[in-house]
């Protein structure tokens, strides 16, 4: 295993940090065994987990969000999540090595004008935040069992409805959490559709949850409305 043994920074006009890496190799003098090129959101990143990846693994996680940047825009907030609209809505990607998308990181959150300490961690609903009344989300997962990439909303879209294409999201979702209180005003009743408003896949409930979608219905939706409890 090579050993990271320093690391510089030098921040362009355009915000793109580019991080050089040398290593101490058995025997030999130090030399640059590694070149990344990262933006300065994702070498901003604090977060344990993201901070012990290597560099290798840091490559490959950027080119995830680079080829998503690249064909449904948005914008990179952190080392493995991309956000529309100011955070609504927020695709967050696993760690290389992991199956689970990890917690919504704070600058997500943030882009909602929520605090970390707002959120509940909640066992086994495949890290869809929960907050106070509002502050909760419905969540859309591309593999069963809540895993892998994770497509997050905590706003209404009961007039105008949202296309999951594009978000890249488009005949993906195999598992749904709708983490809303069951409750008038702030309460979800999210309803998944094949094409464009037609086909009725599923309705999903406040404060429910799917790990893995029927074969019928997997790899479907192609858009959905979320409407508040009146």
């Amino acid at each position: 295993m090579i050993k990271v043994k320093a690391r510089r920074a030098a921040v362009t006009a355009t915000g793109v940090v580019l991080l050089s890496a040398s290593a101490m190799t058995s025997g030999s003098a130090t030399q640059p065994v590694d070149h990344e090129v990262l933006p300065s959101v994702a070498v901003a990143d604090q977060r344990p987990e993201i901070q012990s990846l290597s560099v290798g693994q840091r490559q490959e996680l950027q080119r995830e969000i680079d080829a998503t940047l690249t064909s449904h825009g948005g914008v990179q907030i952190s080392a493995n999540e991309i956000a529309w609209n100011g955070g609504e809505p927020t695709l967050t990607f696993p760690l290389p090595g992991e199956d689970d998308a990890p917690q919504s990181s704070p600058q997500a959150l943030r882009q909602k004008g929520i605090k970390a300490t707002d959120v509940e961690p909640l066992a086994d609903w495949g890290g869809c935040p929960a907050g106070k009344d509002d502050n909760r989300w419905y969540c859309f997962y591309d593999e069963a069992d809540f895993k892998g990439r994770r497509l997050q909303w905590n706003w209404a879209h009961c007039s105008g409805g949202i296309r999951f294409g594009d978000y890249g999201f488009d005949n993906k979702t195999t598992g749904w959490v709708n983490t809303t209180p069951n409750k008038s005003k702030v309460g979800m009743v999210v309803t998944v559709y094949d094409g464009w408003f037609t086909g009725s896949l599923w309705v999903e409930r406040p404060w429910t949850k799917v790990s893995k979608v029927d074969s019928f219905h997997n790899n479907k939706a192609s858009s959905f409305k979320a409407c508040r409890i009146s």
